[in-house]
């Protein structure tokens, strides 16, 4: 996402805040995919992140008069599928990430499949960092709101993550 995207994020968001309903495909359409790339990175299932996002989506809509307080709306996504994940962990136990396998993100490339298990290797704080930024294109800011940290915080986790990922890739 870019200035741009954020612009239209925003506009979405006041509009479904007064009633809208049609600003929720704008919504849908401008972080879907991240979303959901970031849904399967917290629960490695692809059904999981499918319904996380959907009850998200239904979050959203429900409470839309509390959009108008929202201050980063790419954040608040964000946040909240971080949220809707962990109550969904708690209710249930999961997998381990590692077991998981997202079928549309299978790559046959071996150095694909390198990078793919190394991410997944993280301690759990710091894959989050890295999914954030390097897939949903969060600021470090974004992700300190999203996550409830500091943007320092976030920055420093993703410092040692990309320091075990050359680690465990060999520095290529």
């Amino acid at each position: 996402m870019n200035v741009t995207d954020d612009g239209r994020l925003r506009e979405a968001f006041r509009e479904l805040s007064r009633g809208r309903m049609d600003a929720l495909e704008v919504i849908w359409g401008e972080c879907a995919e991240r979303l959901h790339n970031y849904a399967f990175a917290l629960t490695a299932s692809d059904d999981e992140a499918d319904d996380i996002l959907s009850e998200v989506l239904v979050r959203v809509a429900r409470r839309r008069w509390r959009l108008r307080l929202v201050r980063d709306p790419k954040a608040y996504l964000f946040a909240a599928v971080r949220n809707a994940a962990r109550s969904r962990a708690r209710r249930k136990p999961s997998e381990a990430l590692a077991e998981g396998e997202h079928p549309a993100r299978a790559a046959p490339d071996p150095q694909a499949v390198a990078v793919r298990q190394a991410v997944l290797g993280l301690p759990g704080e710091q894959r989050e960092v890295i999914v954030l930024h390097l897939w949903g294109g969060l600021t470090f800011e974004e992700i300190g709101l999203a996550v409830g940290t500091s943007p320092n915080t976030a920055a420093s986790r993703y410092r040692y993550a990309l320091s075990k990922l050359r680690q465990a890739l060999g520095d290529e």
